[in-house]
């Protein structure tokens, strides 16, 4: 849970590559994550990407998994 006070850099005040290579990042855990076909392992990834958005000044994140 993020603290009220907490002081972070916000994505608005982040170099635009630095922000690309974050959101890349956290799409690529959630690829592979998504891989294993284990749905707690793919909740717990969720959870710690919408958190590490957050932290960020993100609106955080939610995953929807299509089927093929």
């Amino acid at each position: 849970m993020i603290e009220p006070d907490f002081k972070t850099l916000s994505l608005r005040q982040m170099h635009p590559m630095q922000v690309e290579a974050l959101l890349k990042f956290v799409g690529e855990a959630l690829n592979l994550a998504a891989l294993t076909s284990d749905k707690q392992i793919l909740r717990e990834t969720e959870a710690e990407a919408d958190e590490l958005i957050r932290l960020f000044g993100g609106n955080g994140i939610k995953l929807t998994v299509n089927s093929y």
